[in-house]
């Protein structure tokens, strides 16, 4: 499942000075993740540390803050007391990242984070706790039989890349887990990467599809798959999505089933080839490469119907064709099948 840890400093008030439209940002980025936890195909997490971190670095409480800032700013679009309940609900509702993951500390030296991470943050506490969970995620990342690689830290806006490396002597990892495999003994280095988002949208552009669909396990994971290349699809297509209502396709019983099957012996390419003919049927995209499905091989023979739904074969590449239903109320995929396969699940 897609997860998130909130670095705390998401939590803590802009200083007095910053900029209306970035204390807006601020405001609808606390919401953005108050609604992530309502979901069900993704989780929040939090530090275990950060109500003590946020009081003893001087962030908490947040109300005073909040107030002088929307003062200064002529914000009266929100009300303080409601945005300060709205980062109290995300520390009080989010699960911690130390429980779910099963690790707790590490004792380490000369780290080395490229872009610096850790510069976003001047506070001692907020540093400390940042960099910690930096080095546990990217050890979850990359140092695991069963790596962690859906998940991403969250972290107030900078102007780094959304890809940060990480380099540093590991000592001793506190963890209750069974899967960490050796790490390098100093001196030798222990390296990783995380991934960086500051957004709700930038989460959604860094999530791969595919991995999605692999570890799916009920129908609502691979409907997400196909929602997220989607959105992702749209997004560098400049069209400025909107996650929400994003579904207007179904997929019908034996169409993971079929998918699965043919992707089974194939590489992976194969299933990010399925998203993507998937996302252009969607969005009516490369029409050349659809053709009308129909009751047999012969060119003129009658397109297969299902009383007003009309059946449509599209090319994945040379070898596999995608199946589908074109309905009143939208697409639903039927198969996916080699070339010479010309069935379709009514």
């Amino acid at each position: 499942m897609p997860s998130v840890t909130i670095d705390p400093g998401v939590l803590a008030a802009p200083p007095l000075g910053t900029p209306r439209e970035n204390v807006l940002r601020y405001v609808e980025t606390l919401l953005d993740w108050r609604s992530l936890i309502d979901e069900p195909w993704g989780a929040v997490y939090m530090s275990e540390r950060a109500s003590t971190i946020l009081i003893e670095d001087g962030f908490y409480p947040l109300r005073r803050s909040l107030r002088d800032l929307f003062v200064s700013n002529g914000i009266v679009e929100y009300d303080t007391n409601t945005v300060a309940q709205l980062a109290e609900t995300l520390l009080r509702m989010t699960p911690t990242f130390e429980d779910q993951f099963k690790v707790r500390d590490v004792l380490y030296e000369n780290l080395s984070i490229v872009p610096d991470l850790l510069s976003i943050h001047s506070t001692v506490g907020l540093k400390t706790d940042l960099a910690r969970c930096a080095i546990l995620i990217a050890l979850l990342r990359t140092h695991c039989r069963r790596p962690i690689v859906d998940h991403a830290l969250v972290v107030r806006p900078w102007g780094g890349r959304t890809d940060v490396h990480l380099q540093a002597l590991i000592h001793e990892v506190e963890h209750s887990r069974n899967d960490l495999l050796p790490l390098p003994v100093p001196p030798e280095y222990c390296t990783g990467s995380i991934v960086v988002c500051q957004s709700f949208r930038e989460f959604i552009l860094n999530i791969d599809p595919v991995v999605v669909w692999e570890t799916a396990s009920d129908e609502m994971g691979f409907v997400l798959a196909v929602q997220i290349a989607l959105y992702q699809s749209r997004y560098h297509r400049g069209l400025n999505p909107v996650w929400e209502g994003i579904i207007d396709f179904r997929l019908g019983r034996q169409f993971t089933g079929t998918a699965n099957a043919c992707c089974r012996n194939n590489p992976q390419a194969l299933l990010r080839s399925v998203l993507r003919a998937m996302v252009e049927t969607i969005d009516r995209l490369q029409l050349k490469d659809v053709h009308a499905l129909r009751i047999s091989d012969s060119g003129g023979a009658p397109q297969r119907t299902r009383g007003d739904d009309k059946a449509w074969r599209r090319d994945i590449d040379v070898e596999y064709h995608l199946h589908y239903w074109e309905c009143e109320d939208g697409i639903e995929f039927g198969s996916v099948g080699p070339h010479n396969d010309f069935s379709i699940p009514a």
